[in-house]
């Protein structure tokens, strides 16, 4: 019995283990990444298994905080807002769970959530027509070896420049991402009752007071 009792700890342990050592590798993974697939799979897994339960709404509005995350760390990093995109899809995913199974506690918290989200994002618009440099990742210069270096029939490999985005590009994406985060924000008062938004704002106005920003 003890025997078997071993045997079984182990087996558990082993595949308990293997979840967990593909969440720590998968975590900091970024849209685009090879791991990032592994990363949103074992989130798509656990909302599944959470499904008809309270801890779906609960799973998902960490999952969206995952995005917004994500999204400002590729922003910085390669200059991309593919991570906004994401970021309104997933806000979208959690406020049909949190309908669903009208949460409206979620609600609220999902509330002052894409609030925080839209201040943040203005303070990024504001900065990018400032100084661009400060958010934006720096572009790769080529350079062009001098014809003393080499001989003309050397062929010269020169890398591919990587492009800045364009600000004014950024800065639309930006927008946009604020606006549809701004409907799903409209659409869960519409939802679920009027007090649950309310609710928010009251308890997001307190918190600010409570948590003053540090700048």
């Amino acid at each position: 019995m003890r025997k078997f009792f071993n045997w079984f700890s182990s087996a558990f342990a082993i595949l308990f283990a293997i979840p967990s050592f593909f969440i720590l590798i998968s975590w900091n993974a970024l849209p685009g990444e090879t791991l990032y697939g592994v990363k949103t799979e074992l989130e798509d897994i656990a909302l599944a298994v959470t499904i008809r339960t309270p801890l779906a709404s609960t799973f998902s509005l960490n999952f969206t905080e995952r995005r917004f995350s994500e999204a400002t760390k590729l922003l910085g990093k390669k200059g991309s807002t593919v991570g906004y995109t994401l970021l309104v899809a997933e806000a979208r995913q959690t406020q049909n769970i949190i309908v669903d199974q009208k949460d409206t506690k979620k609600a609220e918290e999902l509330v002052i959530k894409i609030e925080e989200y839209q201040a943040r994002i203005e303070e990024k618009k504001v900065a990018l027509t400032s100084q661009p440099t400060a958010i934006l990742p720096p572009q790769i210069e080529t350079k062009t070896p001098s014809s003393s270096s080499v001989s003309e029939s050397t062929p010269v490999k020169t890398a591919e420049p990587t492009q800045s985005p364009s600000v004014n590009v950024v800065i639309e994406d930006l927008e946009e991402t604020n606006q549809e985060l701004e409907e799903i924000k409209e659409e869960i008062k519409r939802q679920l009752p009027p007090q649950a938004s309310e609710r928010a704002r009251e308890n997001r106005e307190e918190h600010e007071r409570d948590n003053p920003r540090q700048h």
